[in-house]
């Protein structure tokens, strides 16, 4: 889904804020308490405890298809059930094991890097059984756009195999910027580069978990980037039992969410390393900080560096 900058509020946001109140008031009136309050890239994220000091998160997001909003943590079941059916629920509420009715096992996919001209591009897979998901959820797993970045790299650090459970498996696939380009200038099409990760990402999964004996996965599903699912198809070595299904909001399901956090950390990880390597800090994003960060590095290291560090195609090197 289409989410608004909370930077670029404007009339239709005006209420925003006030109908955010009106869920931490429901929540406070049932004996939560704020312990506090950030700003997201699409909006605003509290963090709360019950009066056990149990703790849970409430996301609230403006986008085009209006207000949204996302509960997380171990406790966000509670707090989901507080705050009744305007609550636009993610997996991590506990609320939901399935929502997109695939069955278990199945795998979830997602990508990160995609609109940050440092870095890497990285895709994730990762392998459920419906026994498992429980536990994913009270780790607090969740969009990665819903958490900090401390926050996801804690819980890649926590999703590695056997971890929680021996069922659990994931893997990624990290395109550093020069193998990137290359790949990108033959393509010449972003949506087939990810396909083709995509691909190689879920494929590589399955192998494990072939040798690993798991149960055959019944779905893979894909966080949705392309409107025709026919090149990630192609891509994809599944068997006839095992189908391919693509939605828009994939992080609903807490294998794509679990995904998205393992894709998230890797290019907060490789995109570090990239800085260390020429002693320069090197942000995430494309916007000013970037573009101050790319005309400094030009002026150190030379424009040809550039394309070891950065997605070349990006409309952001025409301001370097």
């Amino acid at each position: 889904m289409a989410r608004a900058s909370y930077k670029g509020l404007n009339r239709a946001m005006a209420g925003f804020p006030e109908f955010c109140s009106t869920h931490i008031l429901a929540a406070k009136a049932a004996g939560w308490t704020v312990l506090a309050e950030r700003k997201l890239d699409y909006g605003r994220q509290f963090e709360l405890a019950d009066s056990g000091g149990a703790k849970a998160s409430l996301s609230c997001y403006h986008g085009k298809r209006g207000f949204s909003f996302v509960v997380g943590g171990k406790q966000g079941a509670a707090l989901a059930t507080i705050l009744g059916g305007g609550l636009q629920q993610n997996p991590a509420t506990g609320s939901q094991l399935d929502p997109f009715s695939l069955g278990f096992p199945h795998i979830g996919c997602d990508e990160s890097g995609k609109g940050d001209f440092f870095g890497p591009l990285v895709v994730a897979a990762f392998f459920v059984e419906e026994g498992h998901a429980k536990a994913l959820i009270e780790m607090g797993v969740a969009d990665c756009k819903t958490l900090s970045n401390a926050a996801v790299e804690r819980l890649a650090g926590l999703l590695e195999p056997g971890t929680p459970t021996k069922a659990a498996l994931g893997h990624a696939v990290a395109l550093m910027p020069t193998e990137y380009n290359h790949r990108y200038s033959r393509l010449g099409n972003l949506n087939v580069l990810l396909a083709q990760l995509h691909g190689e990402c879920v494929n590589a999964l399955l192998a494990q978990l072939a040798q690993s004996n798991a149960t055959r996965p019944r779905a893979v599903l894909v966080d949705q980037f392309a409107s025709n699912p026919a090149a990630l198809k192609g891509a994809m070595k599944l068997r006839e039992d095992c189908k391919l299904v693509t939605r828009t909001g994939g992080e609903l399901d807490v294998a794509c969410a679990a995904a998205s956090v393992l894709a998230r950390a890797e290019f907060l990880r490789a995109l570090r390393d990239l800085g260390a390597e020429y002693g320069q800090d090197l942000p995430p994003g494309a916007g000013p900080q970037v573009i101050k960060a790319g005309r400094e590095f030009k002026r150190a290291f030379g424009a040809g560096e550039l394309a070891k560090v950065g997605k070349t195609h990006f409309k952001t090197m025409e301001s370097l």
